[in-house]
């Protein structure tokens, strides 16, 4: 009799289970981007140096989408200028896909890691994280930053690792 009920549960709690989903799968956020920042975004490199670029050409207003991967981990579908951006070219349509970290717990990080060459001057890595602050990906807003991460030899050799950081939040949409 024991057994039976005990087969019985175990069915109950494997419906239940199957019909409450696997976890997340996907969140689209509309963005906001922290336009005092943006339109002179500070920066501080590792040689001392410290202040206030020139303004990214990006929109402050922006939708993200954030899907789980195959493996317990996620990634992030932004704006395609986030990519042309760095190579100073047209600005692209095509989403810029960005594989993240886990999606168990937060805070949730997702990079971008592009090689670039200046013409004769130099050439260089960039890293861009994106940040979400937070314990869930389907949270009703998110907040966070974007670090763009720059490491360039000019031509006189010189390689300072450079940090361009601007905040966002979000409010979910779907």
């Amino acid at each position: 009799m024991r057994k039976a009920t005990f087969a019985r549960l175990g069915a109950i709690g494997t419906v239940v289970v199957l019909s409450t989903g696997c976890g997340f799968e996907k969140s689209v956020y509309d963005i906001e981007l922290n336009e005092a920042e943006q339109s002179a975004v500070p920066f501080v490199c590792d040689n001392g140096r410290k202040g206030f670029s020139a303004a990214w050409e990006v929109s402050t207003k922006q939708r993200w989408t954030i899907t789980a991967g195959e493996h317990g981990d996620t990634r992030i579908e932004v704006p395609g200028y986030f990519r042309t951006q760095l190579h100073g070219g047209p600005l692209d349509e095509t989403p810029f896909i960005v594989n993240g970290t886990s999606v168990e717990r937060g805070p949730f990080q997702f990079m971008g890691l592009e090689t670039l060459v200046k013409d004769d001057t130099g050439s260089g890595t960039v890293v861009q994280r994106f940040v979400i602050e937070g314990d869930s990906l389907e949270a009703d807003r998110i907040q966070g930053f974007i670090d763009l991460r720059t490491e360039v030899m000019d031509a006189n050799f010189d390689t300072p690792t450079c940090h361009y950081v601007v905040s966002f939040t979000g409010r979910r949409v779907d």
